[in-house]
C-alpha cells in the first residue's frame, strides 16, 4: 500500500542523480563529467585516475563527486617513460658527429591559429620528415610567439647530400608559406661539441 505524505512530508520525486547535482554544487564538488570539462579529460580518464587514487571522490547515491579544491590543485603526470636521471653527456664514436639546422621565421600577421592546424595535419600525415633527421622540432618563442624556430638535427652519416636537402625545405616552404613570411627567415647550421 503507497504511502500517503500530506504537504509538510512531500516525498522527493526527481532521480537520484539530480539530487546529487543540486547536492554538488551546495558543497563545492563536481561531478565526473564537470572534473573531465575542467581538466580537459574525457570522463572516463577521470573514473581512472579516482581508481589510481590519484584524485579524491566521494560516491552519493552511486554517483561520484570530487571537491572542486581537489581537481583545482590535480596535476597530471607526464605521458610516456618518466626520466630517473637525466641522459649523461656524450659524443659519437669513430668521428661521427651531430650536426643542425636552426631557421628563425617570422610569423605572418593572425596566423597563429592557422599554423596550429597545419602542423597538426602535418602531424596526422607524417609529412615533411627530412630524410635522415633524428630529431625535427618546431618552437615557438615564449615572449613572442609570432617567432617560430624550425630545428633539423642529423648525425653527419645520415645527413642528405644538400640538394636533397634544399628540395626538402623547398617543399616545406611551399607549404607553409601562406603562414610564415620566408623572406625574414635566418639559417644557423650548428655542429655539436657534445651531446646528450
Amino acid at each position: 500500500m503507497p504511502m500517503m505524505l500530506d504537504d509538510n512530508n512531500k516525498q522527493d520525486n526527481r532521480g537520484d542523480a539530480e539530487a546529487v547535482d543540486e547536492s554538488v554544487n551546495r558543497r563545492d564538488f563536481l561531478t565526473t563529467n564537470e572534473a573531465a570539462k575542467q581538466l580537459g579529460v574525457s570522463y572516463y580518464t577521470v573514473y581512472e585516475y579516482i581508481r589510481e587514487k590519484r584524485l579524491v571522490a566521494e560516491m552519493v547515491s552511486g554517483v561520484y563527486i570530487i571537491p572542486k579544491k581537489a581537481v583545482e590543485e590535480f596535476k597530471a603526470k607526464p605521458t610516456g617513460r618518466t626520466r630517473v636521471r637525466p641522459p649523461s653527456w656524450r659524443v659519437y664514436r669513430a668521428g661521427a658527429q651531430v650536426r643542425g639546422l636552426d631557421i628563425a621565421v617570422q610569423l605572418r600577421a593572425g596566423q597563429q591559429a592557422r599554423l596550429r592546424e597545419k602542423l597538426r595535419h602535418l602531424l596526422e600525415k607524417q609529412d615533411y620528415l627530412f630524410h635522415g633527421t633524428m630529431q625535427r622540432y618546431v618552437f615557438e618563442d615564449e615572449a613572442d610567439p609570432s617567432h617560430i624556430i624550425i630545428s633539423l638535427i642529423w648525425k653527419d652519416t645520415e645527413l642528405p647530400d644538400e640538394s636533397v636537402l634544399d628540395q626538402e625545405l623547398d617543399r616545406f616552404k611551399d607549404a607553409f608559406d601562406d603562414v610564415l613570411d620566408w623572406s625574414s627567415a635566418r639559417y644557423t647550421q650548428k655542429r655539436a661539441i657534445i651531446h646528450t
